[in-house]
């Protein structure tokens, strides 16, 4: 796997954004727990770097994210497919482009979230009951397909979740936790982690 923004550990706080009951497009919970990630070193000093798509979304399709979910309902509605497949490429795959660099040109891309999942190290996953995930599942198969363990911060009764889900994060060598503060002592002790003073 190739090197994307440096060595060091990442990770993607996958869930539902689109239909979330909270109405905030899935920031809410992710904007608690991606300082406290972020606030963790590894034995070199080095942070963990956090993938978190309700800040990194309006890079790819130039809207943020509630304004753009609106925009492909749009298209949708109005049959207008190829502005449909060129949003959803955008989301998953990114984009790339040539920037001026002195005399000469740079290759950029821009990561989609097929990427943010490939190169994390583990994945965080939130939902609240009555939410309607449906990346979140497509995020948990690549997970799964490449091992990448999936954290889920649980907010119902496991039962309540999709079977198939369940046996994906187990499968992919995850597990449910009761609360984030479980869930980021469960990570400083697996990576060998501590909180930067």
């Amino acid at each position: 796997m190739e090197t994307i923004i440096n060595p060091f550990l990442k990770c993607y706080l996958i869930g539902p954004m689109e239909k979330v009951k909270a109405g905030d497009s899935g920031r809410g919970w992710r904007d608690k727990i991606r300082p406290e990630i972020e606030s963790l070193i590894d034995g070199n000093g080095n942070p963990v770097y956090v993938f978190d798509p309700t800040k990194e979304e309006q890079c790819k399709v130039g809207y943020e994210t509630k304004i753009f979910h609106k925009k492909i309902l749009g298209w949708i509605q109005a049959g207008n497919n190829e502005k449909v497949s060129e949003g959803t490429k955008l989301i998953w795959y990114g984009k790339s482009y040539l920037a001026k660099e002195g005399e000469g040109d740079k290759l950029v891309h821009i990561l989609g979230d097929i990427d943010y999942v490939r190169h994390s190290n583990f994945l965080i996953m939130r939902m609240e009951p009555g939410d309607a995930p449906c990346g979140t599942y497509m995020e948990t198969g690549i997970a799964l397909e490449h091992k990448i363990p999936i954290y889920v911060i649980q907010t119902m009764p496991r039962d309540t979740y999709p079977v198939s889900f369940v046996g994906a994060v187990f499968a992919s060598g995850g597990n449910f936790f009761d609360n984030p503060t479980q869930l980021l002592e469960f990570l400083q002790a697996t990576y060998k982690l501590k909180v930067k003073k």
